[in-house]
């Protein structure tokens, strides 16, 4: 089985900006749970919410954290190489507890009761998993997995800032997707006006439950395109203004003029250039002006081990 983006959004609810938060930020994220197969679907289903990284398997495409540094690497030197996300299956545990130290960008299932090559997964191996992923990395994302339709996500530690800008786009997509419906919903009834059906047939007419499906699909992948090309823009942007700073000229955007130039309005400031030093692997905080950046550099250090 797996979670479409209109099912996640449904099962997490008000904790899907949360969620979608740490996929985009690249926080490394624990998939737990008794259910080796529901928590593998999780961990593949969780990946999607990124539908403009490069989904890479552990085990599968790649089996050790040097095959892994090379694709980050290749991402420092290149900004439109493919941001990669990582994906561990439960039964690949032990092989990622044995070889890999830094977990930015993965998604790591771990089934509790069963035995990955002669480990024993517990809560107490969970947390002390847990504390070796944050002693390399800023937070962490934990999803508990109780049943195919029961689950909740929380980070380990507090984050920086509400994700306002998930909320907003979980928000309009929803804004969007009922549009839709209702506009197809009526030119439906349209076509049967005049016509003797039975009430059944009419209800059936009528569900657009795999219409909603896709159509919400088609809009996520659009929101966080938009978004992410926002982001690439303030980049380019960026980059400009830093050339410049390093010819001595003190030059330094607010929020209007970075938001104005790259296309985009939503949250704060701050919550866009960690975006940024997440994805791009910068740390443009010296060329704006904004307070609450203060200590983005050692943010964007621990992320990416620098």
């Amino acid at each position: 089985m797996s979670y479409s983006i209109l099912k996640l959004m449904t099962l997490f609810d008000r904790q899907f900006p949360l969620m979608l938060h740490a996929v985009l930020h690249r926080y490394p994220i624990l998939v737990v749970g008794s259910d080796s197969e529901v928590v593998d679907d999780f961990v593949k289903s969780l990946a999607e919410i990124a539908p403009h990284r490069h989904r890479v398997v552990f085990w599968r495409d790649f089996t050790t954290e040097d095959e892994l540094l090379s694709l980050l690497e290749e991402e420092r030197h290149d900004f439109e190489a493919s941001r990669v996300i990582v994906c561990s299956l439960s039964n690949s545990l032990r092989l990622v507890i044995d070889r890999i130290t830094s977990f930015t960008a993965w998604i790591i299932g771990v089934s509790l009761g069963e035995k990955s090559l002669g480990l024993t997964i517990d809560e107490l191996m969970v947390d002390r998993l847990l504390t070796v992923i944050l002693a390399s990395s800023p937070n962490c994302g934990i999803l508990r997995v109780y049943g195919p339709s029961d689950a909740e996500f929380k980070m380990a530690r507090p984050l920086p800032a509400k994700p306002t800008i998930e909320s907003h786009i979980l928000s309009k997509i929803l804004g969007r997707k009922k549009q839709a419906l209702e506009r197809i919903r009526r030119l439906l009834r349209k076509s049967l006006r005049g016509q003797s059906l039975a009430g059944n047939f009419i209800d059936s007419f009528l569900d657009l439950e795999e219409e909603a499906e896709m159509v919400t699909r088609d809009m996520f992948v659009e929101e966080i395109s938009a978004f992410v090309h926002a982001a690439r823009r303030a980049v380019t942007i960026l980059t400009r203004v830093r050339l410049v700073r390093e010819f001595g000229i003190n030059v330094r955007l607010t929020e209007r003029n970075l938001f104005e130039a790259a296309g985009w309005n939503i949250g704060g400031l701050s919550s866009f250039v960690r975006f940024i030093g997440a994805e791009w692997h910068e740390d443009f905080s010296d060329c704006v002006t904004d307070d609450t950046l203060l200590g983005l550099g050692s943010w964007v250090d621990s992320m990416w081990g620098a």
